[in-house]
């Protein structure tokens, strides 16, 4: 970078449409490139100032990476938050010592083969 040119980056993204915790994500994954300084505004804006690491880092890639990796961690976010019930439902099964969902399974004799597992298996 010449003297002329900024050394700084001042990034807004709404709070309505991205989580604080996102925008912080994608600070801590851009931390080996730039520094990150994060203010949380009162007009309800999440302001970022990334400054490069290195002199020559071009600021508008940074700058459309950066924007990219707070989208995708806000995914991220929306995805765990759906999916929150099927992931403590799994954990719990996969640690309990019986089953949560099949009961037929579980009095079962596997001799028996309630579940007509073997009559469907293709030879």
């Amino acid at each position: 970078m010449d003297a002329d040119s900024p050394s700084q980056i001042v990034l807004c993204f709404d709070a309505q449409v991205y989580r604080l915790a996102a925008v912080k994500k994608a600070a801590y994954r851009f931390g080996d490139r730039c520094f990150a300084e994060i203010l949380a505004n009162v007009d309800g804006r999440i302001e970022v100032r990334l400054t490069p690491k290195s002199k020559t880092s071009a600021l508008d890639l940074l700058e459309g990476e950066f924007r990219n990796e707070v989208l995708d961690q806000d995914l991220r976010e929306s995805v765990a938050e759906e999916t929150e019930r099927v992931r403590n439902l799994l954990l719990a099964q996969a640690f309990s010592q019986v089953s949560l969902t099949d009961h037929a399974g579980e009095s079962g004799d596997y001799r028996n083969d309630p579940l007509g597992i073997a009559s469907s298996q293709v030879r």
